[in-house]
């Protein structure tokens, strides 16, 4: 095996028996979710959790969560293409990826929230400008569009150098670069080019998507707890924090279970940045529950001891103490950015942002409104709903799976030899 094969081709030449197991687990629960499924679609949103006033749940939760989780993706690949920061070059092609994966399993969320996904293209048809909603279509869509790009012109010159390493696969790899088979200096320049004017365009792209997905809740005046300016700022700022923490644990497990060749500096640098911006979300949180409390308005203060003491006070601790101050006292000590400490302070930021993303979408709809004579409302989640969220979470696990036999997920080093010529395309067609 040469130096090709064994730093960089390994994990896609050699799958051993747990790979094949995590995959038919994973298909379980697949399968298991689309049962779930079709049990919602053929007795309706009944069967979940969500009701009046609760009409956002679990699923939606979800969607904020995983369109913010897009964004780490984004800011570590623009660090490297526009930034020209090549210390996160070896990383850039799994932020990409995360991009990527994360937003497709957004639009799967939005999906299973609709009680007639066959008329979503009603969306398309009848959708008015003014509304936020049709602004986060066309925000994220465009935002996928750029991601797949950035993929592809990120990974296409690696495909052509595997069409040579792995002769078996040629045709496979040859699809997966759309017939792309140049991979001169000049060819190599023209990409360079393409993924920093994708990373230019990027990086305001994706404060757009993240301000217009906060919006959808901030401009609605009559639901307090998610009227409010800082709404669009915290949406950013708490997208940052947990999609750089997903790539900082993606690196780290796939250090540990796929042997990628990402070296030690890596994760620790990436433990410093998470370091940097957990006290910044720290400190909008802290100013959006100051002007709460300190106003004491009494329907956004309803809202506020909902968290803090109600049913789910649990959520509410869980992010402010496990999701950022345990993370923060981790990472605090250079001697603890280590694999496993950087490991576990991501994790915890990831779960604790998906709290907080359940303490701004739940606690407003319970109290409808404080000056009506209302119930207060209940939302309790079903199997259904566990189900169909473990299922979306198994799917994103098995696509990376996958992805991570099908190329190489650190960018193989210029002048690292491959085993063979690359070959023309007239050759692979004709293979």
């Amino acid at each position: 095996m040469n130096h090709l094969e064994e730093k960089y081709l390994q994990p896609l030449m050699h799958t051993g028996s747990k790979y094949y197991l995590t995959v038919v687990v994973l298909g379980l629960i697949i399968t298991w979710a689309l049962y779930a499924y079709f049990y919602q679609l053929i007795y309706g949103l009944g069967v979940t959790g969500m009701n009046t006033p609760t009409y956002w749940g679990f699923y939606i939760v979800n969607f904020i969560f995983f369109i913010g989780l897009s964004a780490g993706g984004v800011i570590v690949a623009s660090l490297v293409h526009a930034f020209n920061i090549q210390k996160f070059k070896s990383v850039a092609r799994i932020a990409e990826l995360l991009a990527i994966s994360c937003l497709v399993l957004a639009t799967i969320f939005i999906t299973l929230d609709l009680g007639r996904p066959d008329r979503i293209w009603h969306l398309l048809v009848y959708g008015r400008l003014g509304s936020p909603l049709i602004w986060d279509v066309i925000v994220i869509t465009t935002y996928l569009l750029v991601s797949l790009a950035y993929g592809y012109f990120g990974t296409r010159a690696d495909l052509v150098k595997c069409m040579g390493a792995i002769p078996q696969k040629r045709r496979l790899y040859w699809f997966l670069a759309l017939g792309y088979t140049n991979t001169s200096e000049k060819a190599l320049r023209g990409d360079r080019k393409i993924l920093r004017g994708l990373a230019i365009i990027a990086l305001p792209l994706a404060v757009a998507l993240h301000s217009v997905t906060a919006w959808i809740m901030g401009l609605l005046k009559a639901r307090p707890g998610w009227h409010s300016a800082l709404l669009g700022p915290l949406f950013v700022v708490s997208a940052t924090v947990s999609g750089l923490a997903l790539v900082s644990l993606v690196v780290v497990l796939g250090r540990k279970l796929l042997k990628l060749a990402i070296k030690d500096e890596i994760v620790k640098a990436l433990g410093s940045l998470l370091f940097f911006t957990i006290p910044i979300l720290g400190y909008f949180l802290f100013a959006e529950l100051l002007t709460v409390t300190f106003a004491g308005e009494p329907a956004a203060l309803g809202i506020f001891q909902e968290m803090v003491y109600g049913h789910f006070a649990f959520v509410f601790w869980f992010n402010l103490i496990l999701g950022l101050l345990v993370p923060f006292v981790i990472l605090a000590f250079p001697r603890a950015r280590t694999d496993f400490g950087v490991g576990i302070a991501s994790l915890l930021v990831v779960l604790g942002v998906l709290a907080e993303r359940w303490n701004i979408t739940i606690p407003s709809q319970l109290h409808a409104d404080h000056f009506l004579p209302y119930p207060h409302g209940v939302y309790n989640l079903t199997w259904v709903e566990y189900s169909l969220v473990a299922g979306v979470y198994a799917l994103g696990v098995l696509f990376f799976a996958i992805c991570a036999k099908l190329f190489p997920l650190v960018e193989i080093e210029e002048g690292t030899p491959p085993e063979e010529r690359v070959p023309s395309l007239a050759e692979v067609k004709k293979s």
